[in-house]
């Protein structure tokens, strides 16, 4: 038993020491870890920028009856976005509601169909990055469940 309580004891020294050892020669060059870590930060300081919207109530004939959809839409800008590069989010909302409207296969599962309008979203919009779109589905009289899809793209 105190053989295993000098083994421990010596280990614990010894990172101890280790990490002094560590600290010591952060110490003498002035740059810790953290320092590093935030100078990399400050470097790169772009802030992440992301938006969203909801197209609630939407009606759409779809599944051979009327379907009630909550279109939650979010989406990330690339970094550094000049002012001018922002897209008005009406603009996405009106594009969504253009291809529901027109939406060619009335039998596509709602994972397609969001599939369809993220696709639309990220070949439109060049200055968006990455975007997620949750449709949620209330429950109709054919099928009395609330369902969702989600899907996110992101450009490579």
């Amino acid at each position: 038993m105190k053989q295993l309580v000098a083994a421990a004891l010596g280990l614990v020294l010894l990172l101890g020491s280790s990490a002094v050892a560590r600290h010591s020669q952060a110490s003498k060059t002035g740059k810790t870890s953290t320092h590093v870590s935030q100078h990399k930060q400050a470097k790169r300081n772009v802030p992440v920028e992301e938006f969203s919207f909801l197209i609630k109530d939407f009606k759409i004939d779809h599944q051979t009856e009327t379907n009630a959809l909550n279109i939650s839409i979010s989406f990330r800008y690339v970094a550094n976005i000049a002012n001018a590069d922002y897209p008005d989010f009406r603009w996405l909302a009106k594009d969504v509601e253009t291809l529901l409207t027109n939406y060619p296969n009335d039998s596509d599962y709602w994972e397609i169909v969001n599939k369809q309008i993220t696709a639309l979203l990220m070949k439109k919009y060049p200055s968006i990055t990455s975007v997620t779109c949750e449709l949620k589905v209330e429950p109709s009289r054919l099928v009395p469940y609330t369902r969702s899809s989600r899907v996110t793209r992101t450009r490579p």
